[in-house]
């Protein structure tokens, strides 16, 4: 059947605005295009091609002008929020800078944007009539279901697995009790067959589908969960419970190139989130935000290890997915209508633009389990924490040589002995402070351990 689903006349998710830096441009693939995010003259956010037209340099790598115009790094031509080029440096004051400004060659292709519930949209059209074409459609938000959308942050990483076996298992519920063992309540001994899991309604082009089913688990097999994938990357799943709570994971899966996939989510409830810890409300609420990132990798280690795994022996196989999967039980429902899905409407796999996919290609341990580049670069707040973590192993490292001085001159010219035990233990205080955070520093950088084996221990 024809593809009647269009991937680039869509509202994408690229970031949240929390992650945008106002004074300098962001690099971003989408569909394996290669854009650039950066605040114009205007305040508005503008998304346009990452490539200056005079020699093709990252646009990316440049600076943002005090007039808001976004500088080229290798030449200084200067570009508004329209794309038009404002300045070229070596034809400064000539008749020749203003016909080479008014040159269509000159213009950068810039694309729809608009704000919503905390994120940059981008419709990924470069047509001329993307404009307006934008216009017809809404971005798929968080819908109406009686939760505070704002109680909780944006999370956003860039992974080394592809888009399609990352919204399938968005639709895989089942696999939690097993894969995730051992965190929180996940058990293969709490599973449950899923009964009943169905659709609601014919899947179509550009509503996508909406899925029910039971729990999966002794903890919730009395809840009623509702999954909708609204194209091109929108999963919502609202569960609610007989005791009248209602849990809600809005998560896109934004496709930047084959093989890497940005995820962007966030979790909601109406339930009471418990006491919170006083020694750890002291803390910077930067500082605070990058410990619970950090200390969260467990849960999509193991999903990263298992999809990684999968695709591997994909791209190894000769087979569509329905010779190469074996799909006998209910709760299979969701991974199949969502195959279906993109095999009938969207072609089978995204649109890359312009970008060739090579097949799959296997990492090590080292590159998947990066944390720098899923995440802490993005993160501003685990940048900062990363800042601050380095801060005081400096100051605690430069504390242990000061402090062990000082008990030797504490020695050497016969003062108490208490003063020397002080000394020495600050010392060995400091020393282990500094230690301490040189692990903790590892944890924004790699999943892999700084000190000892380089295994990643998932269980």
């Amino acid at each position: 059947m024809a593809n009647q689903f269009s991937w680039t006349k869509q509202w994408y998710p690229i970031s949240p605005i929390s992650y945008l830096d106002t004074s300098h441009p962001t690099p971003l693939s989408l569909l394996g295009k290669k854009l650039v995010i950066w605040r114009d003259e205007n305040q508005k956010w503008t998304v346009m091609d990452d490539a200056c037209p005079h020699k093709l340099a990252q646009l990316s790598r440049g600076t943002i002008n005090q007039d808001g115009t976004l500088m080229c790094r290798h030449h200084g031509w200067s570009f508004n929020g329209q794309g038009k080029c404002t300045k070229i440096p070596m034809l400064a004051g000539s008749e020749a800078e203003e016909t080479t400004c008014n040159s269509f060659r000159s213009q950068v292709t810039t694309y729809p944007t608009q704000v919503a519930q905390g994120l940059l949209w981008v419709w990924l059209d470069d047509s001329s009539t993307a404009f307006e074409d934008c216009t017809s459609k809404r971005p798929a938000t968080i819908p109406e279901c009686g939760l505070d959308v704002s109680a909780t942050d944006w999370h956003m990483s860039e992974v080394p697995v592809g888009y399609t076996v990352s919204v399938e298992s968005s639709f895989d519920p089942s696999h939690a009790q097993f894969l995730h063992e051992g965190i929180g309540l996940f058990s293969p001994k709490n599973a449950i067959p899923m009964q009943p899991f169905e659709t609601v309604a014919e899947p179509s082009a550009d509503a996508g589908f909406t899925l029910k089913h039971k729990g999966y688990n002794v903890v919730n097999k009395d809840m009623d969960a509702t999954r909708q994938f609204t194209p091109p990357c929108t999963t919502t799943t609202i569960y609610r419970y007989s005791n009248g709570k209602m849990m809600l994971f809005q998560l896109y899966f934004v496709p930047t190139r084959p093989g890497y996939c940005r995820y962007i989510g966030k979790f909601i409830s109406d339930s009471d989130s418990g006491q919170k810890n006083f020694w750890v409300q002291l803390l910077p609420k930067t500082f605070r935000t990058g410990l619970q990132h950090s200390f969260a990798y467990k849960l999509t280690d193991q999903d990263l290890s298992i999809m990684h795994s999968q695709e591997v022996i994909q791209s190894s196989l000769d087979k569509k997915w329905q010779k190469a999967y074996f799909m006998p039980s209910p709760a299979d429902l969701g991974i199949v209508t969502f195959r279906k899905w993109l095999d009938e409407f969207a072609g089978g796999s995204p649109s890359w633009q312009g970008t060739v996919d090579e097949g799959y290609q296997e990492l090590n341990h080292e590159q998947l389990y990066d944390r720098w580049h899923r995440h802490t670069k993005h993160c501003p707040n685990c940048r900062e924490s990363m800042n601050l973590i380095e801060k005081v192993r400096r100051v605690c490292t430069i504390s242990t040589g000061l402090f062990a001085l000082l008990a030797l001159a504490f020695i050497l010219i016969g003062l108490p002995l208490q003063l020397v035990l002080i000394s020495t233990l600050m010392s060995i205080l400091s020393l282990l402070v500094s230690y301490t955070s040189d692990d903790l520093r590892q944890r924004f950088v790699s999943s892999l351990p700084k000190r000892g084996v380089p295994w990643v221990k998932l269980y």
